[in-house]
């Protein structure tokens, strides 16, 4: 018999994937220009809007899961999901499609995210949660491998307003399915009693985790690391032709996509092995290492190298973010945290690639966001240095981070 967390697991992977489809937006926007005649900012528009949504979303549905439960949550994010893609079909404006998929899909991924990662890791001992987190989270980095090249074949054959409507009926029943499966061990809230070493959260609401330090630094941290990545994601093909003058970009968001998904199993394993905080530091210096090589002018080997290790760094960061909060405060309020803490990707990446943009705009060159990402990862780097100062200050042990 398939222990049961192992289930959990694999639902949890399942519902990741089938929100990846979000990562197939640019995918239903060529679609949108071609057959409809949308311009190029009305059809990226509800992307941004969905970022944005979303992030804000993690906090009503953090919450949410932790006082209802897993399952429920599991099905709204069905629900949501799919009826949002299935009522595009039936209205296709750039209003509409706005708020169908930037507010209506914005939300629903957020109740599927909270239930999935904390669910997961409820079920297994603290020294395999990085694996854990990294497994559950990896189909998320691989979906783009997936769901973009099918999403193409159906705008092929049977055009974009089917295409919403197919991949609607998808996601409902995938996502549905799998919400069955999450449960909760019965013995959890005593499990977690006991745990005292962590940070008190009594009552935790959002003014008691924005006085505390560490949150702040870890929201910074993280906002800064994952803001970067999205702040080039989404304009790899520009850089590519702007920086470098090829025309072959778009190859770049593949490679992104396959090292993305191994720095998310990576990543979780090394935050088994050497702890997240050293890993979240490799991250920064990785990508650094990233920022340099795009500014370096070294021709296409460089820049190819430049997207997988930023493509790495992401998927990195992703995995190690849940297990510091759940090394710092725990898993009892895991929901309501992970989500306040979401915020932090949702602004960055709601005004870093607009930024980047707004830049290459008027310069006709990336070199200008390059220069903000490195000097910003800079700083990111330092900041864990006063988290890990405020971490020891709160006599948190240091298995928490190992050193």
């Amino acid at each position: 018999m398939i222990y049961k967390g192992t289930k959990v697991l694999i639902a949890g992977a399942i519902i990741n994937f089938s929100l990846g489809i979000f990562y197939a937006w640019s995918v239903f926007a060529e679609g949108l220009i071609h057959e409809y005649g949308w311009t190029q900012a009305e059809a990226a528009f509800p992307y941004t809007v969905e970022l944005l949504v979303f992030s804000f979303a993690m906090i009503f549905a953090g919450r949410f899961q932790d006082r209802v439960g897993p399952r429920l949550a599991g099905y709204i994010c069905g629900l949501l999901s799919g009826a949002s893609f299935l009522l595009c079909y039936f209205f296709v404006s750039p209003l509409a499609v706005t708020l169908l998929f930037g507010v209506l899909f914005g939300i629903a991924p957020a109740f599927g995210y909270a239930a999935s990662t904390p669910t997961a890791l409820k079920w297994f001992p603290p020294e395999k949660r990085g694996l854990i987190a990294g497994v559950v989270i990896m189909p998320m980095g691989a979906a783009p491998l997936i769901w973009s090249p099918l999403v193409k074949i159906l705008l092929e054959k049977v055009g974009v307003r089917a295409a919403f409507g197919i991949s609607g009926i998808f996601v409902l029943l995938s996502i549905t399915l799998a919400a069955q499966v999450l449960t909760v061990p019965e013995n959890v809230l005593r499990n977690l009693k006991d745990r005292v070493h962590m940070v008190p959260l009594t009552g935790s609401n959002w003014s008691l985790l924005l006085c505390r330090p560490i949150f702040i630094l870890l929201w910074l941290i993280d906002g800064i690391s994952a803001g970067v990545g999205l702040m080039f994601i989404g304009q790899l093909v520009q850089i590519a032709l702007l920086n470098y003058q090829i025309t072959w970009g778009y190859l770049l968001v593949s490679l992104f996509s396959v090292t993305n998904t191994l720095g998310r199993i990576g990543g979780g394993i090394l935050c088994d092995r050497i702890g997240w905080m050293h890993n979240i530091r490799l991250t920064l210096v990785l990508q650094i290492a990233s920022m340099v090589l795009f500014l370096s002018g070294w021709g296409e080997a460089a820049l190819v190298v430049a997207a997988l290790i930023l493509g790495a760094c992401y998927g990195l960061i992703c995995a190690s973010i849940p297990i510091a909060l759940e090394s710092l405060f725990g898993l009892e309020d895991f929901g309501f945290i992970y989500g306040m803490l979401s915020t932090a990707t949702g602004v960055t990446g709601f005004a870093g690639p607009l930024a980047a943009a707004a830049l290459a705009d008027r310069s006709g060159s990336y070199s200008p966001a390059f220069l903000i990402g490195l000097a910003s990862i800079v700083i990111c780097f330092l900041l864990t240095f006063l988290l890990h100062s405020q971490i020891r200050a709160q006599k948190i042990p240091g298995s928490a981070i190992k050193g």
